[in-house]
């Protein structure tokens, strides 16, 4: 292998890894705010109990998520961003905020909830990829995973929008205050 040949290898290794890295912070910013998000529904939804449960499962898989994350970059030398983290969960808050103030807020979230899911499934299907790119296969159980309980999640959320949308309406058809 010639110089300029291995220097290239050397280049592209580095910049797989560099892209891996960054997947890696970006999930663990995107886990941080989902957490929170999920955790702020807990407190909201006592008419809904299934999906309480549902929500309270996964926000412990999601704390789990959040820590294995942690652990992955710090293995490969690196730490979340702080400042990704800081303007994530702002946006997080700023949606659940605007969200709360509507008279179908369960509804809305029930959207975003199953946006969330399907973005993270996307995410960890693409850090999957990149830790094979990256020669990093003891990260892919790991991140396998999490995959698995996204999946779950998604197809639980899907399942919920149905009889939440209905217990909401027959909730305001009462007058009861159908968001909680």
């Amino acid at each position: 292998m010639t110089t300029t040949a291995a220097h290239t290898a050397a280049e592209t290794d580095e910049t797989v890894q560099a892209i891996y890295v960054t997947a890696l912070r970006n999930t663990h910013a995107l886990e941080k705010q989902a957490a929170q998000m999920i955790q702020r529904q807990i407190e909201r939804y006592e008419s809904y109990p299934e999906l309480t449960q549902a929500l309270r499962l996964h926000k412990s898989e999601t704390d789990q998520q959040v820590t294995r994350l942690a652990d992955l970059l710090h293995g490969h030398g690196e730490d979340r961003s702080l400042l990704k983290d800081v303007v994530t969960q702002t946006v997080g808050n700023v949606a659940a905020l605007v969200h709360s103030v509507t008279g179908d807020e369960v509804l809305k979230n029930l959207y975003t909830d199953y946006s969330v899911e399907t973005y993270e499934i996307a995410a960890y299907t693409s850090l999957i990829a990149l830790a094979e790119e990256a020669g990093h296969g003891r990260d892919i159980e790991i991140l396998r995973l999490s995959l698995k309980e996204e999946e779950r999640m998604a197809e639980a959320v899907f399942a919920h929008i149905v009889p939440v949308t209905k217990a909401f309406v027959a909730r305001e058809t009462k007058g009861e205050k159908a968001d909680r």
